[in-house]
């Protein structure tokens, strides 16, 4: 790569948190090699203690679609390229919307397909509120697997990438739950060769959600846009929330609004903010 230093914004989007790195400019050659770069330095880079820390890298690309704004990589903080990440996009957004804009709207082109956003911001903030159309889930089965506490079931949706929720009742904790089943959901044979992100969520005395994601290729994470809108779109097949309603998903580094329409359209909502600019040296 050169000994040119990489330059990146932090921007975290409800504590997930990524390094986005704007190549737009670059022409395909670079954006290419930054990409192998990445799968190959990102353990490095995102070590919280050796490196500038993050749960992946966000490389921006040019839009590939008609009138797209620009495109969306993402690298996990283990290597690894998955399809989409909802709260990547959102940082994605927030990064690409202009600061002295109070409301913009554009399309990022993603591995999962084309993505429209709309970002409201106060004009000069580093913070944002980001709406994305999420594209339609997919109800892929549900599998019951034998697990070392009980028999669990979970509900495959594809949204763009591959998640397995599982509700729990009120005497259970997602949290824990997320934690020491997570790593074997993820790996299990049932999943394979692509593995899947693995949610646990609980239904509130208010309607609101408490979900923990164990993430694939991350472990576990603040927050997951996708595994959100999975939730939801699961919740609906199993007939514990309703079509068109919007519902507060409660993840450990704050709420997101998902509401999906009858044909299965997801619309996610919430917050992106810049931290830090800076470089890397390569």
């Amino acid at each position: 790569m050169g000994a040119t230093p990489l330059p990146f914004v932090k921007v975290e989007g409800l504590s997930n948190d990524f390094l986005v790195v704007d190549l737009r400019d670059a022409g395909p050659a670079v954006l290419d090699e930054t990409v192998a770069w990445a799968r190959e330095h990102a353990p490095r880079v995102c070590d919280r203690r050796r490196g500038v820390g993050g749960d992946g890298l966000l490389l921006i690309g040019p839009g590939q679609s008609a009138g797209a704004a620009a495109s969306m990589i993402v690298v996990n903080a283990d290597g690894s390229r998955p399809e989409m990440c909802g709260n990547g996009l959102r940082c994605v957004a927030a990064e690409l919307a202009p600061r002295s804009d109070e409301r913009s709207a554009f399309v990022v082109d993603t591995d999962a397909g084309p993505r429209p956003c709309a970002v409201t911001r106060a004009p000069g903030s580093a913070s944002a509120r980001v709406r994305v159309e999420m594209g339609t889930r997919r109800i892929t089965g549900e599998h019951t697997l034998e697990l070392e506490d009980a028999p669990r079931t979970f509900v495959a949706v594809d949204v763009g990438n591959p998640h397995a929720i599982a509700f729990v009742d009120a005497s259970e904790d997602p949290e824990a739950l997320a934690r020491s089943l997570g790593p074997a959901i993820e790996l299990h044979p049932i999943f394979a060769p692509a593995k899947t992100n693995v949610e646990f969520a609980r239904f509130e005395a208010d309607g609101s959600v408490t979900l923990w994601v164990w993430e694939r290729g991350v472990g576990i994470t603040a927050a997951c846009g996708t595994g959100a809108c999975a939730t939801l779109a699961a919740a609906i097949h199993r007939d514990l929330a309703t079509v068109g309603q919007a519902v507060d998903l409660r993840l450990p580094g704050g709420p997101l609004t998902i509401e999906q329409d009858e044909a299965g359209a997801i619309v996610m909502t919430g917050p992106a903010r810049a931290v830090f600019r800076g470089h890397w040296p390569r």
